[in-house]
């Protein structure tokens, strides 16, 4: 199934960008979490450290083959890194993507304080800037690194961007 990826860390706002998306055009939405609790797994949406991280990549890719989408295009909001139950960054292999039909990337980035301060409002859980800023680096060196590897294309989005830019790369 054709998709475009959404990456960015968690407390980015990635899903208030795709709820803002479905407003302007025809495009429905899941994460990679979402798909993952589908399978079965449960998921706590407010601890941000993974277990199981690769058991988890091929759980998702499985629900993602199953989705109906009629003609609608599929924003998977998800990510190129993930912290571990120790707070290691741990960048996922790009073979977690393979046997995906990637069409284009969309790496969301925002300032580090602005995202702590969500991720303590929405989960309770104090992260440091620093870890924040090398996990959002991370990610995008990722994206950006996947994205030339498989000749997808990439838009580096944050809410300074113009709308208007990043429903022009969706819809072309």
């Amino acid at each position: 199934m054709e998709y475009i990826f959404l990456s960015g860390i968690h407390g980015v706002g990635k899903s208030t960008l795709a709820k803002e998306l479905k407003s302007f055009i025809d495009i429905k939405s899941i994460s990679v979490s979402d798909l993952i609790r589908q399978a079965g797994k449960k998921l706590d949406s407010s601890n941000k450290k993974t277990e199981n991280i690769s058991q988890n990549q091929e759980l998702w890719k499985n629900e993602l083959n199953n989705l109906e989408l009629g003609i609608s295009k599929l924003l998977l909001d998800g990510h190129f890194c993930l912290l571990d139950v120790k707070r290691e960054i741990t960048p996922l292999p790009f073979t977690t993507f393979e046997n995906t039909d990637m069409t284009k990337i969309i790496f969301m980035k925002n300032n580090p304080t602005i995202i702590r301060e969500r991720l303590l409002k929405r989960d309770g859980t104090d992260y440091p800037i620093k870890l924040l800023e090398n996990l959002q680096f991370c990610e995008m060196q990722q994206a950006m690194k996947y994205s030339t590897e498989k000749g997808i294309n990439l838009f580096i989005y944050d809410e300074k961007h113009p709308l208007s830019e990043l429903l022009n790369f969706i819809t072309n």
